[in-house]
């Protein structure tokens, strides 16, 4: 009679194969969206995530860390900056929690994901930063007055930016042209999900009210924005301070 254990784990190194070909670039498209099919009817007929899957090959998941991130509050805009961090943090398959606190003291985000995209997000926050203050220093002074413009020129430039790193990761996330990623990504947001609720417990999701002048000026400056693009020179790539 076979094991119960021992057939599990076989299950689990098949799906693991599946997701490797899923996966593989060199594989013909019809054979990876052959294998990842077959990957996802395997995971949902037997309970066994794609991790779980990993692990019966010896390979073990990628970990899911946190950071925390202070930003600039001097001027009573540090909330805005958080919000633009974490459109930011969701593109890139990660999450952002927001710690709020009074001006002038440092705003600070936490944000939570696989180790290697929030290593890539401390790159990536202070060159964004730093690009839309320094567009938003450049708009029409008359607009500038508004109290709320900056606020509303982060939002519009977050959601921008946020788009463009989207559609850059697609081919990396998209079933079509990445079968196994879905799989895998989705099994990863989990991870990131019960990290959150274990470290952090229940959130709440904050909201913003935007001026229309604020928000339209700030997407039309994030369209020219370096969101770190190979081949794009910037003037600063580097990390966060830990």
């Amino acid at each position: 009679m076979t094991n119960p254990t021992d057939r599990r784990t076989k299950i689990a190194a098949r799906i693991a194969a599946c997701l490797a070909l899923a996966q593989d670039e060199a594989a013909p498209l019809g054979e990876r969206e052959a294998a990842a099919a077959k990957a996802a009817e395997l995971i949902a007929r037997h309970g066994i995530t794609a991790d779980q899957a990993a692990a019966a090959r010896g390979d073990a998941p990628e970990g899911i860390t946190c950071a925390p991130v202070a930003l600039l509050n001097t001027d009573g805009h540090g909330e805005a900056r958080a919000g633009l961090a974490a459109d930011i943090a969701r593109a890139m398959g990660c999450r952002a929690i927001l710690k709020p606190t009074r001006a002038p003291r440092p705003y600070t985000v936490i944000v939570v994901g696989a180790t290697s995209d929030v290593h890539h997000l401390r790159q990536l926050l202070p060159l964004i930063l730093a690009q839309a203050q320094t567009a938003a220093a450049n708009t029409d002074p008359e607009k500038r007055r508004a109290r709320d413009f900056l606020s509303s020129f982060l939002s519009g430039y977050g959601d921008i930016v946020a788009a463009r790193i989207t559609a850059r990761r697609r081919p990396l996330t998209d079933p079509a042209t990445n079968p196994g990623a879905a799989l895998i990504l989705a099994d990863r947001a989990k991870r990131i999900d019960d990290f959150i609720a274990e470290r952090f417990g229940e959130l709440n999701e904050r909201t913003h009210q935007a001026s229309q002048d604020g928000k339209t000026a700030g997407r039309a400056a994030a369209r020219r924005a370096d969101i770190g693009d190979p081949g794009v020179k910037a003037t600063s790539r580097r990390a966060l301070p830990t």
